[in-house]
């Protein structure tokens, strides 16, 4: 986890698959407690993800909803860019290419 101004952004690396997810999803909803303002999961290193991946950022995606806090991802890569789309996720979630875009784009809102 790093703090760059008001954005927290999660960094995850690896396979998010049901052997990993749950260690993911403690971190991650761990961090969400704190309910930061704006939360990006940084998903560059991830070479792949499953449902149960997908379920804790959506979950995630939830609880900081409804704590009127922002959430994005950054990063999706080719690697799993097919399992957003395919599931419509790309719909859902705000997605930033890189990790300063998303602070260019958050930089002076909430």
């Amino acid at each position: 986890m790093r703090t760059i101004g008001d954005l927290v952004v999660f960094d995850v690396e690896g396979e998010v698959d049901l052997y990993r997810s749950p260690e993911v999803r403690k971190d991650l909803l761990s961090l969400v407690s704190e309910t930061p303002d704006k939360l990006a999961v940084n998903l560059s290193k991830v070479s792949y993800i499953d449902s149960s991946g997908l379920a804790t950022l959506i979950e995630a995606y939830q609880k900081i909803n409804r704590a009127g806090g922002e959430f994005a991802l950054i990063g999706i890569n080719e690697a799993i860019k097919s399992i957003f789309e395919i599931s419509r996720l790309d719909r859902v979630f705000k997605t930033f290419p890189t990790e300063k875009e998303a602070v260019e784009a958050w930089s002076g809102s909430k």
